[in-house]
């Protein structure tokens, strides 16, 4: 029992990470695509010296 509850601990955390690396793999490709746009827009609007 012990061996099945240490089990699904580490495989949670498995999917836990692998979830938030595949989320912030999708992050940072989104920046590279669309980066510049982003920053472009936030100099239109002012926004840029802000961050």
């Amino acid at each position: 029992m012990f061996r099945t509850l240490q089990r699904d601990k580490i495989l949670t955390i498995a999917l836990v990470t692998t979830a938030t690396l595949l989320v912030c793999a999708l992050a940072f490709i989104g920046w590279m695509q669309h980066g510049s746009a982003i920053f472009i827009s936030l100099i239109d609007s002012g926004l840029a010296y802000c961050l």
